[in-house]
């Protein structure tokens, strides 16, 4: 089995994402965990595909999110983004 949560990688070094704009060609850079952004140059809403993260259906995020803050391997900042990210998937 795993020896930590697979998904834990993603809160420590999200991943960024590039999208195309559909509605002027423009990239458009996405964290792993944002599903919308405004286009750079056009303003425009874009949405990227969907991934599910350990967010959105793990058990245990709240105390996941708490202990990687204590053990300084996120900012509180990047705590507080989580914590909303679980709150909306809810």
């Amino acid at each position: 089995m795993f020896k930590h949560c697979p998904g834990v990688r993603s809160f420590i070094s999200p991943q960024i994402i590039i999208r195309k704009c559909p509605f002027c060609g423009e990239e458009v850079e996405f964290f792993e965990y944002e599903t919308e952004q405004k286009c750079p140059n056009c303003g425009k809403t874009v949405y990227r595909e969907a991934s599910e993260i350990c967010v959105t259906w793990c058990s245990h995020v709240d105390k996941c999110i708490e202990e990687l803050e204590k053990k300084g391997l996120i900012t509180k900042e990047r705590a507080e983004e989580l914590k909303k990210l679980v709150k909306q998937s809810k």
